[in-house]
């Protein structure tokens, strides 16, 4: 309950500020690429969305992206007026994939961004008292296997916009859990689609910021 709540505490602060004249940006579409020494992946920051309710006037959107190391670093990008979705195209080896993002009117002289310095402090008080969070969202019966269950959907809250690794655990008739291993970058569903011939339809979850990931079984049946 308290997971569902803070989702519509979430969306209903996402509506009220949407019934104001400030403009919002949000990072829609980031994935992850190779290409990175070493054989790491990289991250690609696609594409964003800005909503707007004067269309007559340009914006400056800031970006600020964390490293690796933990600094972040700013990306600003300009944009005539009406812009609605936007391709970012922002790539990098070196990025954790946790980001915030500021957008103000171009002629609002008297708006100045946060300083990286600033973004900074607010995250570590971000996950110093936030915690990402996951809930398992649509089970249905398995119709190819009597009494058995698929696993469809999940729906991940991330308090710092980056990448929630989730350690789903699913029970079986014989009554043990098998692992599997979820992740998603900021708040939103996740699609598991699971299927096997003996499952309870009972699950478990722990969402944490960023840990190493390593298949299990369960996840490749």
């Amino acid at each position: 309950m308290k997971f569902l709540t803070a989702i519509f505490l979430l969306l209903g602060c996402a509506s009220a500020h949407a019934q104001t004249a400030f403009p919002r940006f949000r990072i829609t579409h980031i994935r992850e690429v190779s290409g990175c020494k070493q054989g790491d992946q990289g991250l690609v920051f696609e594409q964003g969305h800005i909503s707007a309710e004067d269309r007559s006037r340009p914006l400056i959107v800031a970006i600020y992206l964390e490293k690796n190391n933990g600094s972040f670093v700013t990306i600003r990008r300009s944009y005539p007026p009406g812009t609605a979705n936007v391709r970012l195209d922002i790539f990098g080896c070196d990025y954790t994939g946790n980001n915030y993002s500021y957008i103000k009117y171009a002629d609002e002289s008297y708006y100045q961004f946060p300083t990286v310095d600033e973004v900074y402090k607010r995250h570590q008080e971000v996950l110093s008292t936030q915690k990402p969070e996951f809930v398992v969202t649509t089970v249905k019966p398995n119709p190819r296997c009597p009494h058995s269950f698929r696993i469809e959907s999940g729906f991940v809250y991330s308090p710092a916009g980056g990448r929630v690794d989730v350690k789903l655990l699913v029970e079986t008739t014989s009554g043990i859990w098998e692992t599997m291993h979820l992740y998603r970058y900021g708040t939103g569903s996740v699609n598991i689609n699971y299927a096997a011939c003996d499952l309870t339809g009972n699950t478990k979850a722990v969402a944490s910021f960023g840990y190493d990931l390593t298949l299990s079984d369960a996840s490749k049946r």
